[in-house]
């Protein structure tokens, strides 16, 4: 949860690294360190979750890392996450990240290098970039480097810099997980693995409820966690009779929990765009759609607690993207599945981070635990996206069936839907796209940037003017990720070499 940033170089400098702090406050609002010398100016904002989840920096023997996350790795008593990487990255050198069980971003300055190093997935942001003067600088986020360097990448998932060796991809240490034979065994070994990986992130007594959109990935995480914890409230977003509002309140009523609702009007849609845009740093209309519903979710959230978990995950490890139904064979459905499973640390799992800690909330992802993704990766297609007899295919069919007792026969049952579009926030933007007279430019337009993205609509074209008012720098709209391939390329043109 901690914002991290830090200057290599002739830039190095205690208030330029406070002035990078100051963009990353809403990720630890509660306390701030730094420290600034020889050349390197290192510093985090922190929140206040405790002794071991809070502590975002340590230091021994010349060694000082700076740490974004949570790791699930035993550990002496007491020990933090970041005394963890420490540890790890003292006993290991560079390949420490590979043995980390868990979601990171992490700055490790041991003498004159540099090293940073990105979670398996994606799940925390990290982006560094040069200037011309041969200063470096990396932070959470990209608006922390505008204006003090140009040449910027995303650190890639399963990725270390460093400032010596240069980029090194890495293979994650999955846990040895062995997929039965039956596909019975495997759905039973699906459930045991995602509520264990529910309970690890329910351990330390920090998650103070659950979000619960009503689909079928939010409605299993709340059930498990209800189970383990029957004290755990859900938080619901929506408008007025939107298509996943039902669903919502009545899985609540199913598990029986303390369940808050907070309903938006489209008179909050104009507010909300120009801040989910500036606080996802992106224009893709799939991801800035689902931002604005996330956002008053975790502004909801923050009423109650700074702690939440989260459904996200489930449809790219499990197959439930309707486009994958599209498919007239297994190899082309499996093709399109690694694709979504590729960009999803700069789509959903951007979506979902920005969104969060734009108010100042952690989000615990129990799909992304490494046993239940080592599984997962290893499952059939067809077991997936399966024909269950009837010829017509059924998504995330080993995930529901592993679960079916849990839920209400109409959310088992409910075919997947959009967030933004369950929401209701679609339609209030495209008709706020129309009010501002968006589709006549977009027309006029052609809908293609200067950088080669072929915007596919007049909300995206909307989205695309408030991006660029914020970030006129090209280096940011070319590390601007597509969710949907079938709307472009994969990955931003810069982002596939970093």
């Amino acid at each position: 949860m901690p914002g991290i940033a830090g200057i290599i170089g002739a830039k190095a400098t205690q208030q330029r690294i406070g002035a990078m702090l100051s963009k990353l406050r809403h990720r630890g609002p509660d306390d701030q360190w730094s420290v600034a010398n020889e050349g390197v100016a290192l510093g985090t904002c922190m929140p206040n979750l405790g002794t071991e989840k809070g502590l975002a920096h340590a230091e021994s023997d010349g060694i000082t890392v700076l740490f974004d996350g949570e790791i699930y790795n035993d550990r002496p008593v007491g020990a933090a996450d970041v005394e963890v990487a420490l540890g790890m990255y003292t006993k290991h050198g560079r390949t420490f990240a590979s043995r980390l069980h868990g979601v990171f971003a992490c700055a490790i300055a041991d003498g004159d290098e540099i090293i940073l190093a990105r979670d398996a997935v994606g799940v925390r942001p990290l982006y560094w970039g040069t200037d011309e003067a041969g200063s470096t600088a990396f932070a959470s986020e990209l608006k922390a480097l505008s204006g003090l360097v140009s040449d910027i990448r995303e650190m890639l998932p399963a990725t270390v810099v460093s400032s010596r060796t240069g980029l090194q991809p890495y293979l994650p240490a999955y846990p040895e997980v062995v997929v039965p034979d039956s596909l019975d065994e495997a759905r039973d070994m699906l459930r045991t693995l995602l509520i264990r990986a529910t309970e690890r992130r329910l351990a330390d007594g920090r998650v103070g409820g659950m979000l619960l959109s009503g689909g079928l990935d939010s409605s299993i995480i709340a059930a498990i966690a209800h189970e383990l914890d029957p004290r755990l409230p859900a938080f619901t977003v929506a408008m007025k009779g939107a298509p996943d509002l039902q669903n919502a309140i009545r899985m609540a009523k199913h598990l029986g929990v303390e369940h808050t609702v907070r309903l938006f009007e489209p008179e909050d849609i104009k507010t909300l765009v120009p801040k989910a845009v500036y606080a996802l740093e992106s224009f893709d209309e799939d991801c800035v759609s689902g931002a604005i519903a996330n956002l008053i979710a975790s502004r909801l959230a923050f009423e109650h607690t700074n702690c939440i978990l989260s459904g996200e995950g489930g449809d790219e490890l499990f197959g439930g993207y309707l486009m994958l139904k599209d498919f007239e064979t297994e190899h082309e459905r499996k093709q399109c599945m690694e694709n979504l499973i590729a960009v999803a640390y700069n789509t959903a799992l951007q979506r979902l981070d920005r969104a969060m800690m734009h108010n100042y909330i952690n989000y615990r992802t129990p799909f992304l635990d490494s046993e239940v993704i080592a599984l997962a990766l290893q499952l059939p297609i067809d077991w997936k996206v399966h024909d269950a007899g009837n010829g017509a295919l059924i998504e995330k069919w080993i995930l529901r069936e592993a679960f079916k007792d849990m839920l209400p026969e109409a959310i088992y049952r409910r075919e997947k839907s959009r967030f933004s579009r369950g929401t209701g926030a679609d339609v209030a933007i495209e008709a706020l796209a129309e009010e501002i007279g968006s589709a006549e430019e977009f027309t006029a337009h052609g809908g293609r940037t200067p950088m080669g993205y072929q915007l596919q609509s007049a909300k995206e074209h909307y989205y695309y003017k408030l991006f660029k008012s914020y970030f006129p720098d090209p280096a940011f709209e070319a590390l601007v990720g597509r969710w949907d391939p079938a709307k472009g390329p994969v990955t931003a043109p810069s982002t596939a070499g970093a």
